[in-house]
């Protein structure tokens, strides 16, 4: 039966391949279809839990299409869930669009939760209210914890910047109104601004032993952002304060700023700290020195007593490359220290050193070495899928860019696991030019195999795919089912509709709302195309 049901299969995939020449969708059939994707929307909006109702948002934001405005202004000013309302208002900076105005401002003056009401403030891009907000201590928190991000920093308009930032540095000094989160945040918020008013703020508050550790290692690091070089003895000093928030955060800052003097400082923070994570950070800004700072990682990578320092200090070397760097990593594999430790506890140390026999040219070394962990792991493979799958595909794709032959050990390999791996990795080296080697594994009985294939084949996918993909839009695997509709989506042709359609009138719901972001943007995407004309 499963037979039969596979060739049937094939036989709708090789008609499919076979098709030369786009059908286009008439416009009647693409109105249609994004009145139909607009519906399951706003049933699932109506009627789904909080989650399904954030998918949705996020979906609809996606879409870019001002058609979407309504849903997302009314999911703004009536979900019940904050972090939906909150999507929506964040979603609504894309279109700016004055049909979102009034209910904009209404949540930016109304909304219960203040990073919502500055969230929204921000997607109406009016001065006045902005401006009005930083002056209340509640929005003014929310704002910069928001600014902090860079990505949300650019949506400030720039005309409001020196308010902004008068209003973050009178705010900072009050310890009362504001806790510690919010006090960092506005010390990295006028980093961001660059906020040449700030250095000095910076530095006393660095320096200041009232202060609280968190938000001096947040000065510290600021120190770095606006790169400030002359603070560099200060936060060199800073390394030896036994605190890990004002180590991590110096040692960052002197990553940033990649002075040769911080070397000594940043060693012996690397090799006699108590703080892993304040070792790691050291790991981390040793690896912008450059080949200097080799000693003292290749040090770490041996003799660190815990696994993540050593695989910081292994990434470093990775980083610095050249020939010291590719002898402490070899030194590392010969002390036997991975074949010695906890698989659970150095599972992603073990990864990190086959990228870096890898990517230092040791790429037969690198082949031996995974195929003996492959073997090693065999029995732990289908937890490591789970919970390490994409780090497992990173890395089997750097050793095999550098040794090629590793793609015919894991696709001839007998666990699906592992030829899943291979197919994904194969397809993330060799992008379009894996597609032949992609097709004969879309039929693959197990799901894994299978779905990693279409997968790969999804990024590649051509108009003349629509039929390859079609069978698998209602497919109970999530993975598998997006692949075959954002395939569609981005290059389906009048062949798609059908099999969108289907998929919009499943009775899964989880089906229903991958549906819907497909059938939208595969309509919006052939309304905007020009059509031919009829003779």
């Amino acid at each position: 039966m499963v037979r039969a049901r596979w060739m049937l299969l094939v036989g709708t995939l090789l008609v499919g391949l076979t098709a030369t020449s786009q059908e286009v969708p008439l416009f009647s059939e693409l109105t249609e279809l994004k009145r139909e994707a607009l519906a399951v929307f706003s049933e699932i909006l109506k009627d789904g839990s909080a989650a399904e109702r954030l998918s949705a948002v996020n979906s609809l934001v996606r879409s870019g299409d001002d058609s979407v405005v309504p849903l997302l202004t009314e999911r703004l000013l009536k979900d019940d869930a904050s972090f939906v309302r909150r999507a929506a208002a964040e979603g609504l900076f894309r279109f700016n669009s004055v049909h979102a105005a009034a209910a904009l401002r209404q949540a930016a003056r109304t909304d219960s939760v203040a990073s919502i009401r500055w969230a929204a403030a921000i997607s109406l891009r009016d001065p006045n209210v902005i401006t009005e907000l930083l002056a209340e201590q509640e929005t003014l928190a929310a704002a910069a914890v928001s600014l902090q991000d860079s990505a949300f920093a650019a949506r400030l308009p720039g005309t409001l910047w020196p308010t902004a930032e008068t209003a973050l540095l009178l705010a900072f000094p009050n310890r009362e109104a504001f806790n510690v989160v919010e006090r960092a945040a506005m010390l990295k918020a006028l980093a961001q601004l660059r906020s040449l008013a700030a250095i000095v703020l910076f530095s006393q508050t660095l320096s200041d032993s009232t202060e609280d550790p968190f938000v001096r290692g947040s000065a510290a690091f600021a120190l770095g952002a606006l790169e400030v070089r002359n603070a560099v003895p200060q936060l060199i000093v800073a390394l030896s304060l036994d605190s890990e928030a004002i180590q991590v955060g110096a040692a960052g800052a002197l990553g940033l700023l990649r002075d040769p003097a911080a070397l000594g400082a940043l060693s012996d923070l690397l090799l006699m700290g108590r703080s892993p994570q304040a070792r790691i950070a050291a790991a981390n800004a040793l690896a912008l020195l450059g080949s200097q700072a080799v000693s003292a990682l290749a040090q770490a990578l041996l003799t660190d007593s815990v696994p993540t320092v050593r695989q910081a200090s292994l990434r470093a070397l990775r980083q610095i490359k050249g020939r010291e760097a590719t002898q402490a990593v070899l030194a590392f594999l010969a002390s036997n220290y991975l074949q010695q430790c906890d698989p659970n506890s150095c599972g992603s140390l073990a990864l990190e050193t086959l990228k870096a026999l890898a990517e230092l040219g040791q790429a037969q070394l690198a082949l031996q070495v995974t195929r003996a962990t492959l073997d090693a792991l065999r029995e732990a493979l289908p937890f490591l899928f789970v919970f390490a799958e994409s780090d497992l595909v990173q890395t089997l794709s750097i050793v095999g860019r550098a040794a090629p032959e590793l793609f015919d050990l894991l696709l001839r390999d007998p666990s699906p696991f592992v030829r899943a791996l291979g197919v994904a990795a194969f397809s993330a080296v060799y992008q379009a030019e894996a597609r032949v080697v992609l097709l004969r594994y879309v039929l693959d009985e197990n799901i894994l195999v299978r779905r990693a294939a279409l997968e790969g084949l999804s990024l590649w996918a051509t108009p003349d795919d629509t039929k390859l993909f079609a069978p698998f839009v209602t497919d109970s695997d999530p993975r598998t089912r997006v692949a075959a509709l954002s395939a569609l989506a981005r290059v389906g042709d009048g062949q798609a509709l059908e099999p969108l359609r289907r998929a919009l009138r499943s009775e899964s719901l989880s089906v229903r709302l991958d549906a819907a972001g497909a059938a939208l943007a595969f309509a919006i995407r052939w309304l905007k195309t020009p059509q031919p004309r009829i003779p």
